[in-house]
């Protein structure tokens, strides 16, 4: 038991006590150190006594007084967590159970970690929770989670995640509402199955549970071309997109008007686009606590832009040309700014819709485009512009997109120049301007 330790950073606490890359860090105020979560629930305090597990096998108790919540400077080999906690279940619309033979091995790893759902927003579904687990959540009071749902009804519930004890994801819920721990939800949307009626019956049983249960977002399947011998779904339909909308919206107001604080439950973007309908407004999405799943991500990406463009003062533009990348879900909304932002800079800029050849025509989101498909696509086609892309079709904090080709890779074979820009709007115009 313990965590070994893999970097100290420069005059940290840690460095000052002489702590070293490779102790083990074994147990703080009496507590052992079973994972990251440990380590943080603990370090929050102010008076710390740790027991260290030196390079050498010996053992060394250290006294810090601290500020509350000051980091320590310790880092952790394998984050911290050591083996991740995997998903059992068997989703119909597992989206990576539809990924393509060949790829990187970790993105074939199913992650139903609760640990992950707390510090990263990371959905779970609760079906692997031992009394252990939901004890220890109970008592650390790790909250917010944001958990999977899909549906109430339990025959439909069981058969959407492929296991027949999926049922107790409400009896946990309300075990978790029960001690004050805050929960996101979600409901990934699979034509015929989960929609109309079933769909009405899960916000209902839900909200029933709010303020504890905090939210609700509605996202459509995403369904690839690499569907072998799956169950066969269909694509959420225009038809059934508005509907589901509209349905959204009427709850959105009955539960505006009755708890005076929060509409509870969202369509994703995604619903909003295939439905052919407009966004709401800012506000509309409150605390974009769901933008992470794709709620409001787009009306905050196109405000941040418009904002950014009304603060422009005397600042000169960088480049007289740009390109930008994008899919097709958002080609609309980015070919808008790209429009106020030649106007008020002077400058040429052409927006690139990328179809997604790779998954497939069905998968339409910026965040799944690969290289290869932009190389197939734009080669010989471009005018020597600068290109911008998002950080969202990166891997976090790399350079290398799904299917490893990387931002230099990408200007070699175009043959001009490539920025990634993170995904946030102002960053975008920014980029734009000389510093």
């Amino acid at each position: 038991m313990g965590r070994r330790i893999s970097t100290i950073e420069e005059g940290s606490i840690a460095a000052l006590c002489g702590i070293g890359v490779g102790d083990v860090l074994l147990k703080i105020n009496g507590q052992q150190m079973r994972d990251y979560i440990d380590y943080a629930y603990a370090v929050s305090e102010e008076r710390l006594l740790l027991l260290i597990r030196k390079a050498d096998g010996s053992e060394e108790e250290i006294e810090i007084e601290k500020d509350p919540y000051e980091e320590l400077g310790i880092g952790f080999a394998d984050d911290g967590f050591g083996r991740k906690i995997v998903c059992r279940n068997k989703c119909v619309f597992c989206f990576v159970d539809q990924m393509p033979k060949g790829m990187r091995k970790t993105l074939y790893f199913k992650d139903d970690d609760w640990r992950m759902s707390f510090l990263m927003g990371s959905y779970i579904t609760l079906t692997n929770l031992s009394d252990g687990d939901i004890g220890r959540i109970v008592a650390q009071h790790i909250s917010p989670l944001y958990v999977s749902v899909h549906a109430y009804d339990h025959a439909v519930h069981n058969m959407l995640l492929g296991n027949d004890d999926a049922q107790k994801t409400f009896d946990i819920l309300g075990r978790f509402v029960e001690n004050g721990i805050e929960v996101h939800t979600q409901v990934v949307m699979c034509e015929g199955i989960n929609d109309g009626e079933i769909l009405r019956e899960t916000i209902e049983e839900l909200y029933a549970l709010y303020p504890g249960v905090r939210s609700l977002a509605v996202v459509p399947a995403g369904l690839t071309r690499f569907r072998e011998n799956r169950y066969p779904l269909k694509p959420v339909s225009r038809k059934n997109a508005r509907k589901t909308v509209e349905m959204i919206h009427a709850y959105q107001q009955e539960f505006l008007r009755e708890n005076k604080e929060t509409r509870f439950v969202f369509p994703a973007d995604e619903m909003y686009i295939k439905a052919g309908l407009p966004l709401p407004e800012l506000e509309e999405y409150e605390g974009f606590e769901q933008i992470e799943n794709g709620v409001g991500m787009v009306r905050s990406f196109v405000d941040e832009a418009k904002d950014a463009l009304e603060d422009l003062g005397g600042e000169r533009p960088r480049y007289r040309e740009i390109g930008m990348i994008t899919g097709v879900d958002f080609y609309p909304f980015l070919k808008e700014i790209a429009r106020e932002a030649e106007e008020r800079l002077k400058i040429k800029i052409n927006v690139y819709a990328v179809r997604n050849d790779f998954f497939g025509e069905m998968v339409t989101v910026t965040g799944l485009l690969t290289g290869g498909d932009m190389i197939r696509q734009l080669k010989g086609k471009l005018r020597g512009e600068v290109l911008f892309l998002s950080s969202c079709c990166f891997k976090e904090n790399e350079e290398t997109m799904l299917d490893e080709v990387s931002l230099d890779d990408l200007a070699d074979a175009l043959g001009v120049p490539c920025r990634k820009i993170e995904n946030d709007g102002y960053e975008w115009i920014r980029a734009m301007l000389i510093e």
